[in-house]
């Protein structure tokens, strides 16, 4: 079976890519961890709790044939990390009761879906998309944010500008390739363009996610020495 899970992970150069990087932002986080400011650390453990599902949710793919239940609970989890992290960074009373309404509503909303329209063996796309469409919201949001309070002197090189910049080109563009992929899920052959573009694009979503993390470290540092 160990065997069978390494190949899977190899299967191919999109899927051996996607793994490698996984593997590569969980260290690159986990070395950088103590260091991070506050919404790093939780982009750190998003990181985490990704890299782990998306590991669990292979092995009972290719143990059960299904791995639909493992995004079912990760999503509403994901969504939840995700709602910390941009009330950390908006840092607004006024949202914070925002964040959590549109937390309780992702998992409410995940249940309904397996209850009435994707049972638990099949990818929640229905509700993946809703998440896409909150996390677009939420990455504009902060951006008008940034733009109206102007507080860092290069924002270019600030981890938030890369990570949030990373939230909306990723799920902008893949309401896109989810809507497809929920279309071509019951195909016998479904073409592997679609999946190939959603392991590269996720690929390159966690490379961004951890060099954001770098980042802030490096202008956490230069902060302490300025200061000093």
């Amino acid at each position: 079976m160990l065997n069978t899970f390494f190949q899977a992970c190899l299967s191919d150069f999109y899927h051996g890519f996607y793994y490698c990087v996984l593997i590569t932002a969980f260290a690159i986080s986990l070395i950088y961890y103590k260091t991070a400011g506050k919404a790093f650390k939780w982009i750190a453990i998003l990181i985490f709790l990704t890299s782990i599902s998306e590991f669990i949710a292979l092995y009972v793919g290719l143990t059960y044939g299904s791995n639909g239940i493992v995004y079912d609970i990760f999503t509403p989890i994901e969504f939840l990390i995700y709602a910390i992290i941009y009330n950390l960074f908006l840092n607004n009373r006024t949202l914070k009761n925002l964040f959590v309404g549109m937390a309780i509503a992702m998992f409410v909303i995940d249940v309904a879906n397996v209850i009435f329209f994707q049972p638990i063996t099949e990818i929640p796309t229905n509700t993946m998309n809703i998440e896409m469409v909150l996390l677009v919201f939420l990455s504009l949001l902060l951006f008008i944010s940034i733009r109206q309070k102007p507080i860092y002197e290069n924002i270019i090189a600030e981890g938030v500008f890369w990570f949030n910049s990373a939230v909306l080109f990723y799920y902008s563009f893949n309401i896109l390739i989810w809507g497809f992929y929920g279309i071509m899920y019951d195909m016998i052959d479904p073409p592997k363009i679609n999946r190939q573009m959603l392991l590269l694009s996720s690929s390159l979503l966690y490379l961004i996610y951890a060099s954001s993390i770098i980042l802030n470290c490096t202008s956490e540092n230069k902060m302490r020495l300025k200061n000093a």
